[in-house]
């Protein structure tokens, strides 16, 4: 039951045909934005702007959950609870935001320093936390994923690009001061989260899916207490992935300093290109790869996966290649001649991404047989790893040792996962093949 050529694959190649073109028209933007940024605020005022955004983004991923896959898939099995599943998720996103807006804002007052974000800059941080409040979205782009509407996350991903640009053209024009930036941009990030909850709402009444207080009887709370498990494993899991792209400014930050961070910052946004590719191509395949390990024979999963990861090895290859022949015409055109040194460490980190992006798919393979259990010891494996090796390597290398670090750490998590994939793809097979032996006997 290979999906080649039917048109179940065309429908996917179709879906992600619009979001990977949507995330492209984004990443120009954001690329456009961090030319206009990184000539506008100068090396150091960029590096604090990068540590500032790169804190709120670690404190909403450690804190907030990652409710989208639980709606996924109770979505897919549980198709008359639809409406319970998206109460409950509303309901933990929601204290999510609150726990994550007070945790950003108390760490900022207590341990900024430890971030590299220094005490004149604590203001700015906590200012910019406070978009984490309206840190709704996670539930709704589950809904919208599950139904099969990418256009409404398509239309909100072109109106954040565009935002994103155009206060960036107007900020430098004006030669706003950086604690402008901060508001400017804490205020397009609360407002795509916002809404898009907002439309989430409006499509539930179009769709007659009423809202249930997932709090009125033992039945809903234990089912609440169902959707939270898995939420917790996938935000856990998000929040391993992400962290080595977060941390990795911290260490540069507090271990060699502010202008170092920003020409790093520079290699970072720049290789993160390749994330806005990964991040919709997720949303699209995760899904449907679900479907499949569920409706599928054991075989029939492993044949996909594998062709899935030739195909996806491949493309890495060549991206990772041209990446790194064009890496200093790159840094030069968007961040201009004061970021010099950012060539190679954009290189490095888009390889890194790179790795990511081919193992794409086997995130949704090992979920589906397995869930997050197998993945968050890989992944903790590989954060620590590369933690241990920045450290080691920061000293006498500097910024391209962490850089270096984070090829290893995504390496190791691509093989493992790779691995853990091709077993469990075994067993499911192995099981299959006795269902059938005993159904016909």
């Amino acid at each position: 039951m290979i999906l080649l050529g039917s048109k179940r694959a065309r429908h996917i190649a179709g879906q992600m045909f619009l979001t990977v073109s949507s995330s492209g028209f984004q990443a120009v933007c954001a690329v456009l934005a961090l030319a206009m940024n990184a000539r506008a605020l100068g090396v150091r005022d960029f590096g604090i702007l990068a540590l500032v955004q790169a804190y709120a983004a670690m404190i909403s991923s450690l804190a907030t959950f990652e409710s989208w896959q639980p709606v996924i898939r109770l979505g897919v099995t549980s198709r008359l609870r639809l409406g319970l599943t998206l109460s409950s998720g509303i309901l933990l996103d929601i204290c999510a935001a609150v726990a994550a807006t007070t945790v950003a804002i108390g760490g900022i007052l207590l341990f900024s320093p430890a971030v590299g974000i220094a005490d004149g800059y604590r203001e700015l941080a906590v200012i910019y936390s406070l978009s984490l409040l309206a840190g709704v979205a996670g539930t709704p782009k589950g809904f919208f994923r599950l139904r099969g509407r990418y256009s409404v996350l398509v239309g909100n991903q072109i109106t954040q690009g565009l935002a994103l640009l155009c206060a960036s053209a107007a900020l430098w024009f004006f030669e706003a001061g950086l604690e402008i930036y901060v508001i400017c941009f804490a205020s397009i990030a609360a407002t795509y989260n916002f809404s898009l909850f907002i439309r989430m709402l409006v499509h539930m009444r179009r769709d007659g899916v009423a809202l249930v207080n997932p709090l009125r009887s033992a039945l809903t709370r234990r089912y609440l207490r169902q959707v939270l498990r898995m939420a917790l494993g996938t935000s856990l899991l998000s929040t391993l992935w992400n962290m080595r792209r977060n941390l990795s400014l911290f260490l540069v930050g507090a271990l060699i300093g502010p202008a170092a961070t920003g020409v790093f910052a520079v290699g970072s946004k720049l290789a993160n290109m390749v994330n806005r590719i990964s991040g919709p191509l997720n949303q699209v395949l995760f899904p449907e790869i679900v479907k499949i390990t569920h409706s599928s024979s054991g075989s029939d999963a492993a044949r996909l996966t594998w062709r899935l990861s030739a195909i996806a090895a491949a493309i890495a290859v060549v991206l990772a290649a041209f990446a790194y022949l064009v890496r200093e015409p790159i840094v030069l055109l968007a961040a201009g001649p004061g970021y010099q040194g950012a060539g190679t460490i954009f290189g490095l980190l888009f390889l890194a991404e790179c790795i990511g992006l081919a193992g794409l798919h086997l995130n949704a393979v090992i979920q589906g047989l397995r869930g997050t259990g197998p993945l968050l010891l890989i992944s903790t494996g590989a954060l620590l790893l590369f933690f241990s090796l920045s450290v080691v390597l920061a000293g006498p290398v500097g910024v391209n040792g962490v850089a270096v670090a984070s090829v290893i750490g995504a390496m190791l998590m691509y093989v493992a996962m790779l691995i853990t994939a091709r077993f469990e793809l075994r067993g499911a097979s192995r099981i299959a093949h006795e269902n059938k032996a005993g159904s016909d006997g």
